[in-house]
């Protein structure tokens, strides 16, 4: 019979700790319990255990959903296991039951790993002055660390090949690579034409390596987390989904806002024994442009479907806009712009209200709303980190509607200008001419209005995003 679930973090703390008894021939007991807000299929529990030699911080990551034997955490656990002995900085993993049978003491699939110290909020990396001197070694360990991982031997790993690059856009993100905005398409016909020599060797691929998954201390690189995205295949994958400007977070320093292409290659090629050109590494950074791209369209396509009623989901998919700016500016097709923020004019929304309706106004009202957001709700000293990051977003949707509420009318206007002349008569049929050759995507008209049509988006979504150049 299977053990009952449980996700109370203090009943799961003192199952682990009756396990542990077990696992290392000792009494050990529970201290705390508590659920780390991480990631979207695992739960995470930050549990510290005691015994004899004293007090040990643990992490246990958990699927209390999965059927039995479906939590995926032993395919996970290989790659970390083949990790830590390729001397790539992991967490050791101590115990672990991949099924919800009556072995896993827990009743679903769970991890125990090692607690390492270490941060992991890149706002904090990047700007603190504790990380000073990380920072200026950053892109040095990265590329170890990297050289290190795609040194691993795969047969320990049981990792899947992802194929052709392009062709596992297509395959991954299906339904978005169909329906692509023009700017990513522009950016997929460019990577098609110039592939880039391949690395010597095909080998494991991380596949999420970025600020965010690495834990950092002020001096070193402590840890490489999250490798559900693990795969084979070419190693520039990681280096480029690195350096992409997404993962800078509005840092200019190519190597994830701390540091230069020319380090990162010379440290990788100490260890790798190999040197890749900055022209392939250029080439993977703007395919992880494209990829995190369509990953917007599907996180978005996930709430419209109703898979996952959540506001994060929803607000993300306005962002690939984003995506697409980037991808325009290393293409040459357009230049940082400086567009002042609608919400900072004095205009006027141009088909906000009317009919019955009594002030407020809908502009009115919806600032009504994002100044509680931000003044009240952000403001508040007692509120968790994950609230406080939510209002974030809040308050960064209801700035979208409220811009689009402002210019929505004339855009529309100007978008139905510009697209007339090429005979399509919107953003989307742009896109499937592009897709499907009626347009070609060399012509310099077209490009241009493809990069009016993403300036737009972008003015709506983030305008500040617009002055951000490449690097």
């Amino acid at each position: 019979m299977s053990m009952m679930r449980s996700t109370n973090p203090t009943e799961v703390g003192e199952r682990i700790a009756e396990r542990l008894s077990t696992v290392w021939d000792r009494p050990v007991t529970l201290r705390d319990a508590r659920v780390v807000p991480a990631g979207a299929s695992r739960t995470t529990y930050a549990v510290t255990v005691g015994d004899e030699r004293g007090d040990e911080a643990i992490i246990v990551r958990a699927a209390p959903a999965a059927a039995p034997g479906a939590g995926g955490l032993r395919s996970e656990v290989d790659v970390l296991r083949a990790a830590y002995v390729a001397g790539v900085p992991v967490p050791e993993v101590l115990d672990l039951s991949d099924s919800a049978d009556e072995q896993s003491v827990l009743g679903f699939p769970y991890a125990v790993m090692r607690f390492v110290d270490g941060e992991s909020i890149a706002r904090r990396i990047l700007r603190d002055d504790a990380y000073g001197s990380v920072r200026d070694d950053f892109a040095r360990q990265a590329g170890t660390v990297l050289a290190r991982i795609h040194a691993m031997k795969s047969t320990s790993t049981g990792l899947d090949h992802i194929g052709d690059p392009i062709e596992a856009l297509h395959t991954l993100f299906a339904r978005e690579y169909a329906h692509a905005p023009a700017g990513l398409v522009l950016a997929i016909d460019w990577l098609d034409r110039h592939r880039p020599e391949s690395a010597p060797s095909d080998t494991v691929v991380h596949g999420d390596f970025r600020l965010g998954n690495l834990l950092i201390t002020p001096d070193r690189i402590s840890a490489v987390l999250d490798w559900e995205l693990a795969h084979l295949g070419d190693p520039m994958e990681d280096l480029g989904w690195l350096c992409a400007k997404a993962w800078r977070f509005g840092v200019p320093r190519p190597v994830a806002g701390m540091g230069a292409r020319a380090d990162l290659l010379d440290a990788y090629a100490q260890v790798a024994g190999w040197r890749p050109t900055e022209d392939a590494l250029r080439w993977w950074e703007l395919y992880a442009t494209v990829r995190w791209g369509l990953i917007c369209g599907s996180q978005a396509n996930r709430y419209l479907d109703g898979t996952e009623r959540s506001m994060e989901l929803a607000a993300i998919g306005r962002r690939s806009a984003e995506q697409e700016f980037d991808a325009l500016l290393s293409l040459g097709i357009t230049t940082p712009v400086s567009i002042p923020d609608p919400l900072n004019t004095e205009e006027t929304a141009l088909a906000a209200d009317g009919g019955p309706h009594t002030a407020p106004a809908l502009l009115d009202l919806l600032d009504a709303v994002s100044g509680f957001l931000t003044d009240e709700v952000a403001a508040d000293s007692g509120i968790s980190p994950q609230v406080r990051f939510r209002t974030r977003v809040a308050g960064n949707v209801l700035a979208t509607v409220r811009r689009q509420v402002l210019l929505g009318a004339q855009q529309a206007e100007a978008s139905r200008r510009r697209l007339a002349p090429l005979g399509v008569y919107s953003s989307a049929e742009l896109a499937d001419a592009l897709r499907g050759g009626s347009l070609a995507a060399g012509d310099d008209t077209v490009r241009a209005v493809v990069a009016a049509e993403v300036i737009d988006r972008l003015t709506v979504a983030n305008p500040k995003h617009l002055t951000q150049p490449d690097c």
